[in-house]
């Protein structure tokens, strides 16, 4: 008899003190997600913590769902609402990293042009040799892409027409289509990165941003009669390979955190403290050489839409993606590193009409992303 009434009081001191631990691991949870989807406003220099943050932001986002299932389940609905409020605060971020579009058509009145906008780290072109015998896939993809200005990174050029695609192998081939090529090995030797364009390049310079290979490049572009600045851009790289990913993964499931946050920070916090000053340069280049809005930056950012360096570039300009693309829409496709890195951000002369990502381009470890814009403002269906 005893034990029964002592029964009773136990359990519900042990049923309050679980509540109590799922509380404050859910109030853990929320705080780290919001940090994470809001980390673009937080520079890399000042705290790191937030830039580490949102380039995992899917796992932030898998246990913030994985909380508010909890609680569902629960039918707790006083931390219900707390997590509905944290979803909501969210919202706009979310609709940055997973975006929801509705096609849209340009209006009849006017007849503005439209240019379609190709954005390529090819990765060396895949390695391979080009040869009518053995076109190279890449050189073949861009030739059919049907795009208007197409922007390159890790071009790449062998000497050896045997080991790779040489620089007359390349304008010999696309030359018909685009007759305006420019290719740069930026940072005295360093990263080749190319502007292709059927519309003439008036200009082109290096932009100096500081970078241990890579870098980025301007071109004035007569578009329609109207001078454009197109910025192509390789920014830091992480250098992750496949390796990394699975040592951090092993570090997860050894639940091993202060080796995984060590080598996290190790690997990747230089590289986020660059990009914040690659930012800033590009974002005053932007802003002393582009006239009324007419800009367009291409390239491979090596970060996410929610990342402090793809905020400050995009301030005062939009995202084509994040206007028009729909889903996550990763371009880095090496495993376990599935994530968007490669953006086309345009300025207010401009309007995003589509944006995709192609996935059947499977050369590179990066897919190709492409965008259509107007040279006047599109309405939605």
């Amino acid at each position: 008899m005893t034990n029964r009434l002592s029964s009773g009081p136990l359990l519900r001191i042990s049923s309050h003190i679980i509540k109590v631990a799922l509380s404050v691991l859910t109030a853990a949870v929320s705080l780290t997600f919001l940090l994470g989807a809001y980390s673009s406003y937080i520079p890399p220099t000042k705290w790191i913590i937030p830039a580490l943050l949102g380039l995992f932001f899917p796992v932030l986002l898998a246990l913030q769902l994985g909380v508010t299932i909890l609680w569902l389940l629960a039918f707790d609905r006083r931390r219900l609402l707390l997590l509905c409020i944290v979803w909501l605060l969210s919202l706009p971020q979310l609709l940055i990293y997973f975006p929801i579009n509705r096609s849209v058509q340009l209006s009849d009145e006017g007849g503005e042009p439209t240019i379609r906008v190709l954005s390529y780290n090819v990765c060396a072109f895949g390695f391979k040799p080009h040869s009518a015998v053995a076109p190279n896939a890449t050189l073949q993809y861009i030739k059919s892409s049907g795009a208007d200005i197409v922007c390159i990174q890790e071009a790449m050029l062998n000497q050896n027409p045997f080991a790779g695609v040489v620089s007359k192998t390349l304008r010999g081939y696309l030359s018909q289509d685009y007759p305006y090529i420019r290719v740069i090995r930026v940072n005295r030797g360093g990263s080749t990165l190319a502007i292709l364009s059927k519309h003439p390049i008036t200009s082109l310079q290096e932009i100096p941003i500081p970078s241990w290979v890579n870098g980025a490049i301007a071109a004035k572009i007569l578009l329609y009669g109207r001078e454009v600045l197109v910025i192509n851009a390789h920014l830091e790289s992480f250098h992750l390979g496949r390796v990394d990913g699975e040592e951090y993964l092993n570090l997860v499931k050894q639940g091993n955190a202060i080796r995984l946050q060590d080598a996290l920070r190790a690997k990747l916090a230089p590289t986020l403290k660059a990009h914040e000053e690659q930012a800033e340069i590009l974002r005053q280049f932007i802003q002393e050489h582009s006239q009324e809005g007419r800009v367009i930056v291409c390239g491979d950012f090596n970060d996410t839409p929610l990342s402090y360096v793809h905020r400050r570039v995009s301030e005062g300009m939009e995202d084509a993606f994040v206007e028009r693309g729909n889903g996550l829409g990763f371009t880095f496709h090496t495993r376990p590193f599935y994530v968007r890195i490669d953006h086309i951000i345009y300025g207010k002369a401009f309007q995003a009409q589509s944006c995709q990502v192609d996935r059947s381009a499977a050369e590179s470890d990066h897919y190709p992303i492409q965008a259509v814009l107007s040279l006047s403002p599109a309405s939605d269906k």
